[in-house]
């Protein structure tokens, strides 16, 4: 009994290993794909680099210690052998505002960094989506090569009993035969690319993936079109670079700094009773006020970062223009798909009567094989022509869903 259940389970876990929908797929994909992985640990080495610059005044707290020894004609008021042990405080008063210009950089870049990954994540869900129904596509062809293989086979036989008793002649048996080969040969052909992408989709997905389910997005009438993550992203990015010139510009404001020191004293080798008040312990306040009045580099440092900034925001223009083009081509992609679906429905219709017809006059002698191949070949050729669109319409609505600008969550919710 315990063997048994060992079995079933081991069976259960292996089902849900091999995901077969597409929905199973893109719950893999986010779960395990490594590229995702890589930009969930960027995004927290910008949170900790944002973490980082939390507190504007910059403080330091430093300990160390120094042993001075001097040597050689030594007045008799020096100390031949001094060891100091300290602990330093420093602030940041004021630095031209960089420090505060630092935090809101990395925050920017955090930012960027969070919309950048979120973008990764529906570019990969496209990406798998695509696979998906090519692979679909790849598995339909194959049964209808099949169904062809099957048809040539049969039509093969009978021809080859008609030549054994001399009632038809060599050309018609290999005609079949050449073409029942070379439909052989496309079928190995397909499952080649079907296992290849089947590999891919397995890389994306972090798991072997082995076979599909049929699955059908659902129907989404309409999508506003709103601004992308990506978008978002260089927008943030573009913030940061505003704040990047901001820090270069710094130097040429004051800087004002604060320290404070606490020292202890220790004394070898000198006349004590000369220095009879050396002390043994100092606390040193300092405030220093410097200003930068000539500095050859940070002229062209702070022109290199505003000619940056422009490239960015010259590219956001580009990228708002071109994703409000994609979409609505998107948009109208689905309501072609659609029309080449029933256009394609309508042929695989014409297709199968023409065959049907076409049948039964070359199994009468009333035309020859090269007709009747054709008409099987148009036949088997408008059916794969109807299924490709069936998939190429899914990909098109995922394409819409995905160009919207929604948030991909919101769309997963519906499938």
């Amino acid at each position: 009994m315990i063997l048994s259940k060992k079995i079933l389970l081991l069976g259960l876990t292996t089902i849900a290993l091999n995901a077969t929908t597409l929905k199973e797929i893109i719950n893999l994909t986010l779960e395990n794909n490594d590229n995702l992985k890589s930009n969930q640990t960027l995004n927290l080495s910008k949170k900790r680099a944002y973490e980082s610059v939390q507190n504007t005044y910059n403080p330091t707290l430093n300990i160390g210690a120094n042993v001075i020894r001097l040597d050689g004609d030594r007045r008799s008021v020096q100390v031949g052998t001094t060891a100091t042990g300290f602990v330093k405080l420093g602030l940041d008063l004021y630095n031209g505002g960089k420090n505060q210009a630092l935090k809101k950089q990395k925050k920017y870049e955090y930012k960027s960094a969070q919309l950048s990954a979120t973008n990764s994540k529906k570019e990969i869900i496209l990406q798998a989506v695509n696979l998906f129904y090519q692979i679909q596509t790849g598995i339909e062809n194959i049964k209808v090569l099949q169904e062809k293989s099957a048809t040539l086979k049969a039509q093969y036989e009978r021809v080859k009993t008609k030549y054994d008793i001399k009632m038809t002649t060599k050309d018609e048996v290999l005609k079949l035969q050449s073409e029942y080969e070379s439909n052989e040969y496309s079928i190995e052909e397909l499952k080649y690319q079907k296992d290849m992408l089947l590999q891919n989709i397995s890389l994306l997905a972090g798991q072997e993936i082995t076979k599909l389910d049929r699955s059908v997005l659902p129907s989404i009438l309409k999508f506003d079109f709103q601004k992308s993550e990506n978008i978002k992203a260089i927008e943030y990015d573009i913030k940061a670079k505003e704040q990047n010139t901001k820090v270069i510009q710094s130097v040429n404001y004051p800087q004002i700094k604060l320290e404070d020191s606490f020292n202890l004293y220790n004394y070898d080798d000198y006349d004590q009773n000369v220095l009879k008040d050396l002390p043994d312990q100092q606390n040193q306040l300092m405030v220093s006020i410097t200003y930068n009045l000539y500095d050859t580099g940070s002229k062209h440092k702070i022109e290199s970062a505003k000619l940056v900034k422009i490239a960015s925001a010259q590219k956001l223009n580009y990228l708002k223009k071109q994703e409000k083009m994609v979409f609505d081509l998107a948009k109208k992609q689905l309501r072609t798909m659609k029309l080449k679906i029933k256009s394609q429905k309508s042929a695989v219709e014409m297709g199968n009567s023409v065959y049907d017809i076409v049948k039964v006059k070359y199994q009468n002698g009333i035309v020859d094989n090269i007709t009747y191949l054709d008409a099987l070949s148009k036949k088997i050729y408008n059916q794969a022509l109807y299924q490709k669109a069936l998939n190429d319409y899914e990909i098109a609505k995922a394409n819409y869903y995905f160009s919207s600008g929604v948030d991909y969550r919101s769309i997963l919710d519906k499938f």
